[in-house]
């Protein structure tokens, strides 16, 4: 069925309002930008952690704000400052979900999902969420992650 264009002015305001609405969804799409890599961290202390990353980043620091046992493993309740090299800064407030490796003492696979609250520098009006997977040695304060996600500039 061959596309025609409408007929009355109403239809001709519906149709235009459509048009500009689809283009600016898609502009918006355009702002968004992939990101990912690993990271290598060790605790400091009992609560806060530092990590050399790869990819989009290039370090971390993190903090425990509060923790729940669960029967698999624990709940963290986190925040997190992640730098670049190009003078760019996300914080975080996240969930951290610790399950244990049977076999293993003290030794939990990590899943964390970071809500970027803040951003400064080359990161100026990215907000989003983004995760990460790997393994945490409890006992030893060692960390191994991939991080990936997608964050998007917000309209000012």
């Amino acid at each position: 069925m061959p596309l025609t264009m409408p007929h009355t002015p109403k239809q001709r305001i519906l149709f235009s309002a459509l048009l500009l609405g689809a283009f600016g969804i898609n502009a918006h799409a355009s702002d968004c930008m992939p990101i990912g890599g690993t990271g290598l961290g060790d605790a400091t202390d009992e609560t806060h952690f530092v990590a050399a990353l790869s990819g989009d980043f290039t370090g971390a620091q993190a903090e425990v704000v509060d923790q729940k046992k669960t029967e698999t493993g624990l709940i963290l309740g986190m925040t997190h400052h992640f730098i670049n090299s190009k003078g760019g800064l996300l914080k975080t407030k996240d969930e951290a979900v610790l399950t244990a490796v049977p076999g293993k003492d003290r030794v939990y696979m990590l899943e964390i999902t970071y809500n970027v609250v803040e951003s400064q520098g080359s990161y100026a009006g990215y907000k989003g969420r983004f995760n990460s997977f790997g393994l945490i040695k409890l006992g030893e304060g060692k960390v191994i992650v991939r991080y990936s996600g997608e964050l998007c500039r917000q309209p000012q």
